[in-house]
């Protein structure tokens, strides 16, 4: 049995640094799912910030980034699109209704 102070869920980016800047303050455990530490930790996930990132749950964490990011000089404007056929013109609905009154942009 592993014993520690504090437990990080999740050895992605995030994690990592979190118990990388907790440093020798505690014990920490890294708890992860995948087959290794990192796993997707790409240039592919760092690449693109979408204030949608992660769904309205937790899409505040996200937006909450946007500053420290935009002025750190990490952060450039971009744009996106969301294509769909016809068909699935109700799931670009859904999108945008599970955004609205969130304060995110969307058009």
């Amino acid at each position: 049995m592993t014993t520690a102070d504090i437990a990080i869920i999740g050895a992605g980016i995030a994690g990592a640094s979190l118990a990388a800047a907790i440093g020798n303050a505690a014990s920490v455990v890294l708890i992860e799912a995948e087959s290794q530490p990192g796993y997707h930790s790409t240039g592919r996930s760092a690449a693109f910030w979408s204030e949608t990132y992660g769904g309205p749950a937790i899409q505040p964490l996200t937006t909450a980034s946007q500053a420290f990011l935009s002025e750190g000089g990490f952060l450039k404007p971009r744009g996106s699109l969301a294509i769909a056929k016809e068909e699935d013109e109700a799931l670009l609905d859904a999108f945008l209704e599970e955004f609205a009154g969130t304060g995110v942009v969307l058009e």
